[in-house]
């Protein structure tokens, strides 16, 4: 079973992971936790450039364009379906992974289109699901983590900064158009499979109430596998 864990920067998701970890380890669930970009050339690449650019967009002086940048996005989440997430549901573990099928969506579409890349949202959206198309392991469950805007803002600001990016803690009108574009794009993606989402709204650091309700899912899943 793959549980992927989406949400938007400050919505407090890799939090949400830890903890669904930790009660499963404790349950006797045998889990395995994955981060967002894998230790892969791919993954490293897309570390680096997010230092310098919290949306993942090409800055000057980078060769990559932004057709690139969502290539490097998509091989590195073909690296985890064949290298990390098969061989991990093969041995019968839960995998949890930080950000995965919806989020690739949800951020590039919009990144695509304002700058230029590809005209609009539908044809955006039509050639990232031909490139995911051939993953061998989509989420059985997708967990959206959707705290209230200002939850997300606060955490965003008070959150240790570790890019070189200078603004980095600063949320701008431009940010706030992201967001907002982002948001449209992740609704149209659970309405189209809402069976497939859980919505935690994580409106403060205490996670107790979100942990229950994946846990519950993953439960309902297992013992129906079994």
């Amino acid at each position: 079973m793959l549980v992927s864990f989406e949400g938007q920067d400050g919505a407090g998701k890799s939090s949400l992971l830890r903890a669904v970890f930790t009660e499963l380890t404790k349950r006797g669930v045998a889990a395995v936790a994955v981060d967002e970009f894998s230790d892969s050339r791919y993954g490293q690449r897309l570390v680096e450039a997010l230092g310098r650019d919290k949306f993942l967009r090409p800055t000057v002086g980078e060769p990559a364009t932004m057709l690139t940048r969502a290539l490097e996005v998509v091989a590195d989440l073909y690296y985890f379906d064949e290298r990390v997430i098969g061989p991990a549901l093969e041995a019968g573990n839960v995998v949890l992974k930080d950000r995965h099928l919806d989020t690739v969506i949800s951020t590039l579409v919009p990144s695509l289109v304002q700058t230029g890349a590809i005209p609009t949202d539908v044809h955006a959206l039509t050639w990232l699901s031909v490139l995911l198309g051939e993953l061998r392991h989509p989420p059985t469950v997708t967990v959206y983590v959707d705290p209230p805007l200002d939850v997300r803002v606060a955490r965003i600001r008070d959150r240790q900064q570790r890019r070189t990016e200078a603004r980095g803690n600063h949320v701008s009108d431009e940010d706030f158009a992201v967001f907002a574009a982002r948001a449209r794009v992740m609704q149209q993606l659970i309405a189209a499979e809402p069976d497939r989402f859980i919505t935690v709204i994580n409106s403060n650091r205490e996670l107790d109430e979100g942990v229950r309700q994946v846990v519950a899912r993953i439960d309902s899943w297992r013992h129906k596998e079994s």
